[in-house]
């Protein structure tokens, strides 16, 4: 719900000026609104079309804008200020105050400077159903994904619901929400910060279990194709098992958590993004808890795009009788903003 009020705000939030100006390396220029930089490809819009189209990076010469953006260089190191051609071929000048000239190939992310929270949002969500008439069985999926960055914070929100009913057995319905909130450390690659996760699960017999944490994120890898986040902190957790559901572990512990976040970008128009988390438990000596998402976005117009997602909750300590995987795929149809 969060998500689909947002995503009104957002797209509707833009008051930038469409005077921004992108130089060809074959002589072209393109005056329009610079809307970002990612996955080597610069999202333009122009006053005279309805929507964006993409450019390839390695294509441009240089780009000009009076309006303040969010920088990031292979480093991970951020910047925010206007836009400029440098001294040097294919170079940017960052006017902070002071300015800063990186070389094109350095430039891994640019996101406009919203005035306000909503401004700086980005994010996508998208909806997936399917029917049966044999034996009455209906699925629906509900993913979403917000994101955020300015000069020192990183923030991001993914949901996830999926719905399934069938005649002459119980409904079920596996829903979970990750949110993450990390302040860059000294203008490095390296971040401190808070995570909260939520899952609920009829499979796994999980009325809700809520897992509370902090640590430190370093980015590994940042290019234009390629991202590499490694995490690790502690945790506490607290699980509510659903009514009559029996537990041999604890529903309150604290726990070590590790993280691994990987993506890359391929064939122009398609993401691969992998999410490993491990929560090894302090205080329950032996249980061990993972999560596992995979998914696959491939733009076929515009912002929209098809997705592709495959998931495993783990417990080796589940509730009695539950199966310790709960494991599952989707296919949807969604729309990003920016």
């Amino acid at each position: 719900m969060v998500l689909f009020l947002l995503a009104p705000c957002v797209a509707l939030a833009s008051s930038r000026t469409k005077t921004d100006t992108v130089y060809m390396r074959n002589g072209d220029k393109i005056t329009g609104e610079i809307q970002s930089l990612s996955q080597g490809q610069l999202s333009v819009k122009p006053k005279y079309t309805s929507t964006a189209f993409v450019i390839d990076w390695s294509e441009v010469d240089h780009v000009e804008s009076a309006q303040d953006f969010v920088i990031a260089d292979p480093a991970g190191k951020i910047y925010t200020g206007t836009l400029g051609k440098g001294a040097e071929d294919r170079t940017l000048v960052i006017d902070e105050g002071v300015s800063v000239t990186l070389p094109l190939d350095s430039v891994i992310e640019i996101d406009q400077l919203g005035e306000t929270f909503l401004k700086r949002m980005r994010g996508n969500f998208d909806v997936g159903s399917s029917f049966a008439k044999s034996n009455g069985q209906k699925n629906l999926t509900v993913e979403g994904d917000l994101g955020y960055q300015s000069k020192e914070h990183l923030f991001s929100l993914d949901t996830s619901s999926q719905f399934s009913s069938q005649k002459e057995t119980s409904n079920t319905n596996e829903t979970t929400a990750k949110i993450a909130l990390f302040q860059q450390l000294r203008k490095s690659n390296w971040y401190g910060g808070g995570l909260t996760n939520f899952l609920s699960s009829t499979e796994q017999q999980i009325a809700l279990r809520s897992t509370l944490g902090g640590g430190v994120a370093n980015r590994l890898i940042f290019t234009n194709r390629t991202n590499l986040t490694a995490m690790g902190g502690l945790a506490f957790t607290v699980e509510r098992d659903a009514q009559g559901a029996v537990s041999t572990a604890r529903t309150k512990a604290l726990d070590s958590a590790f993280a691994v976040q990987y993506s890359t970008f391929r064939f122009d128009s398609t993401t691969f993004n992998t999410t490993v988390w491990l929560y090894p438990s302090l205080t329950s000596p032996g249980r061990v808890r993972m999560t596992l998402n995979q998914d696959i976005y491939h733009k076929f117009f515009g912002d929209f795009y098809v997705r592709v997602s495959f998931y495993d909750n783990y417990d080796n300590q589940p509730v009695v009788g539950a199966p310790s995987n709960n494991l599952g795929a989707t296919s949807t149809v969604g729309w990003s903003f920016h």
